[in-house]
């Protein structure tokens, strides 16, 4: 006669995320967030251009800006899912809940976007870098037609993702059960 045993089903805490790669819990999780947010961009930046290439004819640029990045939140979604937090049961849902951090951010990045223009946020940090820095090899900012938006640009993406990384740690981070609190 055979028992048969089961053997203990592991607690949901005890259960690490499903990640795109199991190797990918080795890492810590700010850094997994950090790859994510790498990606994301890169392809993000890449696809925009291309984009904006192909209907610039069409539509202006923020347009193009708005609809594409309303489009980009499903996939920046399941990239930071299988990198960083694991693929959530169900899907849609999780979506939902993190589609208005990705809203907040573009809404908060074209807020500060126009703000460092008004007060020539890039114009300045040439001038600081060449006054202060110019031993490191900066140059004296030429006086032309063309204007860039690089430093403004860095500032917008490390205020977004900064506060993309708070508001998704907030959101997909599990719960902590309050003893006392089970039902």
């Amino acid at each position: 006669m055979a028992i048969d045993v089961m053997s203990p089903r592991k607690s949901s805490k005890d259960e690490k995320p499903r990640l795109l790669h199991d190797s990918l819990h080795g890492i810590p999780q700010t850094i997994r967030f950090s790859i994510s947010g790498f990606l994301n961009n890169v392809v993000f930046i890449t696809a925009f251009n291309f984009a904006v290439a192909r209907l610039d004819h069409l539509y202006p640029a923020s347009t193009i800006y708005s609809i594409f990045y309303l489009m980009f939140i499903p996939y920046g979604h399941a990239v930071t899912c299988l990198l960083v937090f694991g693929w959530p049961k169900p899907y849609l849902p999780s979506l939902l809940s993190n589609a208005p951090i990705g809203m907040t951010a573009m809404a908060l990045g074209t807020f500060c976007t126009g703000y460092l223009d008004s007060i020539n946020f890039n114009e300045t940090a040439e001038e600081i870098l060449f006054t202060r820095f110019s031993f490191l090899g900066f140059k004296e900012p030429e006086m032309n037609d063309e204007k860039g938006e690089l430093y403004a640009s860095l500032a917008v993406t490390a205020i977004t993702g900064t506060w993309s990384y708070v508001l998704s740690m907030l959101v997909n981070s599990p719960k902590k059960k309050e003893p006392g609190k089970e039902l």
